[in-house]
C-alpha cells in the first residue's frame, strides 16, 4: 500500500476536510460532500488516523476550534491535510462558504473562513515544524476559460459571487517554506463540478488529489510520490477531466525541490517512515518502524464497421478499466423520441428531459449536439444519435484511462477556435517513446495523426507538437495520445484500419486489447466553430 511519509519517527499525518453541498441560502452543490469522504477514504487507507470531517454541518466556531486543536497537537515532521470543497466567493479577498453563510445578514456573514487567516495558520504550523496541503476545492471568480453553449445541460460552478467582480481580488498567493497550496482555479476563474464515470458529480481537485495519494502520481513507477509529481498529476488530471475548463493554481513551496521531496511512498503496513531528516532521524526511524502541421478536413466514413481483415493476435493486457456501465443521458429538445432512437449504440443510455442533467444534448431544429457546454457536431439526424452515444462512452472511459496517470498535454491558445485559427497541441515526457496520437471527431470519425507516412514512430524530443488548423466539421474534436517505451505494432494497426471510420465504440476494445502494461494516455479537446 501507500503509506504517507513525515520527516521524524514519532510524526503523524493529520487532517480536517470541509464538504459542503447543502447550502441555507444557496442553490445545493452535488459532489463537494463526496468529495471530503473519499480524501477521508484515501487518507485512512494510508495509514492516517488523526482526521477531522466536517460534511454539511460545519459551522464556523466548530471548524476554528478543530483547527486550533490540531494546530496544538501538531509536532515537528507533521504533515497537515486542510481540504475544503463547496462554494468560494470574493469579499475583501477569496473566501471559502461554510453551509450557514449569508451575504444579505450580518449574523451569518461570518460563516466563511477567509484565505488570508488559513495562510496564518499555516504560518503556524510552518513553526511548529509542520508541513501544509492546502486542498481548496473551490473557486472564487467569474471567469470562464470557454463560453457555455445555453441549449447545453447547465454547470454547476463552485463560484458564488453577489455582485463580487474579478477586480474586488486583492493580493498575490503567500508562499510557504515546506507547504503546497493547490486551488481549483486561479482568483479570476470558476470552476465547474464534473460527471466523472462510476464516480458521480465530483470536484476535479480533490478527486484528483485522493486518486494521486493512492499512488497514481507515481509517474516514474519508482515507488514513491514527490511533491513535484503530485502538483503535474493533479493540474493534468484535472485539465484533462475538464476538457480545459479547470486550471489549477498552484502555490508550490520556496527553496523546496520538490523533484526529491517524497510525500508518499509504496510500501507495506502504515507505519510512519522518515523522508527527508538527518541521517540520524531516517535510521531511527527505520529502526522504530522496521507530423508537420495538419488541417482538420471533412471525413467521409467508410464504414460503419471494420471491415473483415487478418485477425491481430492480443498483447499482454493491460491493467485498465473496464467500460463504464452507467448509461450515456441522452436528451432530446424540441422533438419527441422515435421508436429506435439510439438503437444501434453499443453503449448503454436512456432518454431524459430536456431540462435534466443530460451528457448528450440534440437540438432538432438546428441538428446540433451539445455536451457539457459544447456544441459536439452540426448536422446530426436523429438516426445518428447512436454514434454519439458511443462515442460519450468512449470519451468517459479514455478519461478513467487518463486517471491513472494521465499524459501531459496542453492545448494552446484555448479556448473556442474560429475557422483557419491555428491551434497547437503539445504532448509532454514523449522521448525516446512510442507514441500514437489520434482525433475522434464530434460525430465519431476516427482520424490517425501520428505517426504518418515517415513519421519515426519513436519521439527523440522531449515534447511533440502537433499544429492543426481549425475547420470543418466544426464542433469538438477528442485528441487521444498514447505513449509507451515499449512498440505498440498491434495497437498502430489497429488504430489504422479504424482510420477516417465511423465506430468509436471500437476504441475501447483496441485500446483495452492492444496497449501494454505501462502505456501511459493523456487526452484534452478542441473546440471549433465558423
Amino acid at each position: 500500500m501507500l503509506c504517507l511519509f513525515t520527516h521524524t519517527a514519532s510524526a503523524e499525518t493529520r487532517a480536517i476536510l470541509i464538504g459542503v453541498d447543502r447550502y441555507a441560502y444557496a442553490p445545493p452543490l452535488r459532489g463537494a460532500a463526496a468529495d471530503a469522504r473519499d480524501l477521508e477514504a484515501s487518507l485512512r487507507g494510508r495509514g492516517a488516523r488523526d482526521i477531522v470531517t466536517f460534511i454539511d454541518s460545519a459551522e464556523r466556531a466548530a471548524v476554528m476550534h478543530a483547527l486550533d486543536a490540531m494546530l496544538a497537537r501538531a509536532q515537528k515532521g507533521d504533515a497537515i491535510f486542510l481540504t475544503f470543497a463547496g462554494y468560494g466567493a470574493q469579499q475583501d479577498g477569496p473566501i471559502l462558504l461554510l453551509p450557514k453563510f449569508n451575504p444579505k445578514h450580518t449574523r451569518d456573514n461570518g460563516q466563511k473562513i477567509a484565505r488570508a487567516e488559513l495562510d496564518s495558520l499555516i504560518d503556524a504550523f510552518e513553526k511548529k515544524g509542520a508541513r501544509v496541503f492546502l486542498i481548496a476545492d473551490a473557486s472564487f471568480g467569474d471567469g470562464l476559460a470557454r463560453e457555455v453553449d445555453p441549449r447545453a445541460a447547465k454547470l454547476v460552478y463552485r463560484s458564488l459571487n453577489e455582485g463580487a467582480s474579478v477586480a474586488t481580488t486583492k493580493g498575490a498567493p503567500r508562499d510557504f517554506a515546506r507547504s503546497v497550496v493547490l486551488m481549483a482555479a486561479d482568483a479570476q476563474f470558476k470552476a465547474p463540478e464534473l460527471e466523472i464515470a462510476g464516480v458521480g458529480q465530483r470536484g476535479a481537485l480533490s478527486y484528483a488529489v485522493a486518486r494521486a495519494l493512492e499512488g497514481a502520481a507515481d509517474g516514474n513507477g519508482d515507488g514513491a510520490v514527490t511533491t513535484e509529481e503530485l502538483i503535474a498529476y493533479v493540474r493534468g488530471l484535472a485539465y484533462q477531466l475538464s476538457d480545459q475548463r479547470q486550471s489549477v493554481a498552484v502555490v508550490a513551496p520556496r527553496g523546496l525541490d520538490a523533484s526529491r521531496d517524497v510525500i508518499a511512498q509504496l510500501g507495506r503496513g502504515v507505519g510512519v517512515q522518515a523522508v527527508g531528516g538527518s541521517p540520524a532521524e531516517e535510521e531511527e526511524a527505520a529502526a522504530s518502524s522496521g507530423g508537420g502541421g495538419l488541417t482538420i478536413t471533412p471525413l467521409t466514413p467508410k464504414s460503419m464497421a471494420i471491415g473483415p481483415g487478418q485477425s491481430l493476435p492480443p498483447a499482454k493486457p493491460a491493467a485498465l478499466p473496464p467500460r463504464p456501465k452507467e448509461p450515456i443521458r441522452l436528451a432530446l429538445r424540441g422533438a419527441a423520441a422515435e421508436r429506435g432512437t439510439g438503437a444501434g449504440a453499443h453503449a448503454p443510455f436512456m432518454l431524459v428531459g430536456a431540462d435534466a442533467a443530460a451528457d448528450i444534448v440534440w437540438d432538432a431544429a438546428s441538428r446540433d449536439a451539445l455536451a457539457g457546454g459544447d456544441v459536439l457536431a452540426h448536422n446530426v439526424d436523429a438516426h445518428e444519435l447512436d454514434v454519439l452515444i458511443d462515442r460519450a462512452a468512449t470519451v468517459r472511459w479514455l478519461k478513467l484511462v487518463a486517471g491513472k496517470g494521465p499524459l501531459p498535454m496542453r492545448v494552446t491558445p484555448e479556448g473556442l477556435r474560429r475557422k483557419g485559427e491555428r491551434v497547437e497541441i503539445t504532448i509532454g515526457g514523449v522521448a525516446g517513446r512510442n507514441l500514437l496520437l489520434f482525433d475522434l471527431t464530434g460525430d465519431g470519425v476516427l482520424q490517425l495523426l501520428y505517426p504518418l507516412a515517415s513519421d519515426p514512430p519513436v519521439v527523440q524530443s522531449s515534447d511533440y507538437r502537433l499544429s492543426v488548423v481549425a475547420g470543418e466539421p466544426f464542433g469538438a474534436d477528442q485528441i487521444i495520445a498514447i505513449a509507451s517505451t515499449r512498440p505498440m505494432p498491434q495497437l498502430e494497426q489497429a488504430l489504422r484500419q479504424l482510420d477516417r471510420l465511423r465506430n468509436p465504440a471500437k476504441v475501447i476494445d483496441i485500446v483495452s486489447q492492444f496497449s501494454n502494461g505501462e502505456a501511459q494516455l493523456g487526452t484534452v479537446g478542441i473546440f471549433t466553430a465558423r
